[in-house]
């Protein structure tokens, strides 16, 4: 694996195209600075690929127009590690620093497989305080997996909600197609069934990402069910995202999906936290070099 092209924002974060090697097409890693980050969360962050590809295209995100091939293997997760921190002082910053977080919130799935969770079990550490991310849409079964299997690092898990009922979900997280030989149909009752009992496990809450999609995922109807799921669930806390410059969710769809009403990601937050929902407002670094959420894809 190679580093083929570096894109340094103007916000001091750094964007990796890599190189596979014998794969016409390249992934895309990121390192991440924040220094406003709350107290006792590192404040470096390596954002990781875990497939060329994705198996799923969701329309939300920018890799959605690159199609799959394969998982990244074990060993070529580790040499982007590698290649991430080896590069631009990284790994200097890391180690002055003490600690890093590697967040699988790249390109793929990172539980489609179980090269992921090979990867964290067998890294090895730079410094002391090493932490992953999972970001998962929640293959049915696959959290569970996790759950039970050995984790030497705390290891925080992240959910690609989005959508507060299975219809919406499956109509914009798509994991079929005619060339794939799997047809999954995600469930998010099954879904947080298996992150409640992950956070039995690791203590920490589970983050449910929910970007809005205006006209889609912002009315009231939406907003309503997204508090009748988590009003008894105090095991996980909503990010609300605002949307980044890309792909299909930029624009609004009120006009062509006739609704009146929605609300705007402040506003949606703010709602959830009078609605006794535990929050947060998000937004993405990076973005003028596509290395926000949702903006990183697979290139020819």
């Amino acid at each position: 694996m190679e580093v083929v092209n570096t894109n340094y924002s103007s916000d001091g974060n750094i964007k990796y195209g890599l190189r596979v090697a014998n794969v016409p097409k390249t992934i895309e890693a990121a390192f991440l600075s924040l220094p406003q980050r709350e107290e006792g969360k590192p404040r470096f962050v390596a954002c990781l690929s875990s497939q060329i590809g994705c198996y799923f295209d969701c329309r939300m995100c920018a890799n959605m127009f690159s199609s799959y091939m394969r998982d990244l293997k074990v060993s070529e997760i580790d040499a982007q590690i590698r290649l991430v921190l080896g590069n631009d002082g990284n790994l200097q910053k890391v180690l002055q620093e003490g600690s890093v977080e590697y967040a699988f919130m790249g390109i793929g799935e990172p539980l489609f497989g179980a090269n992921v969770i090979r990867s964290i079990q067998r890294h090895k550490a730079y410094v002391p305080d090493t932490r992953f991310v999972i970001s998962t849409v929640g293959i049915p079964g696959s959290i569970q997996k996790l759950t039970r299997s050995e984790i030497p690092y705390p290891t925080r898990l992240e959910l690609s909600l989005h959508f507060p009922n299975d219809r919406l979900r499956n109509e914009w997280i798509r994991g079929e197609h005619i060339f794939r030989t799997r047809d999954i149909k995600l469930s998010i009752e099954e879904m947080l069934c298996e992150a409640s009992e992950y956070y039995q496990r690791s203590g920490e809450k589970v983050t449910v990402n929910y970007v809005i999609i205006d006209g889609v995922n912002n009315t009231p109807e939406c907003f309503d069910e997204l508090v009748a799921l988590f009003k008894d669930r105090k095991r996980f806390y909503v990010k609300v995202m605002v949307p980044n410059h890309t792909s299909s969710f930029t624009e609004s769809w009120k006009e062509e999906l006739e609704v009146e009403t929605t609300y705007g990601p402040e506003e949606f937050f703010e709602k959830l936290k009078k609605s006794g929902i535990e929050a947060a407002l998000f937004r993405s670094l990076g973005q003028d070099v596509l290395a926000g959420c949702g903006m990183m894809r697979g290139r020819f």
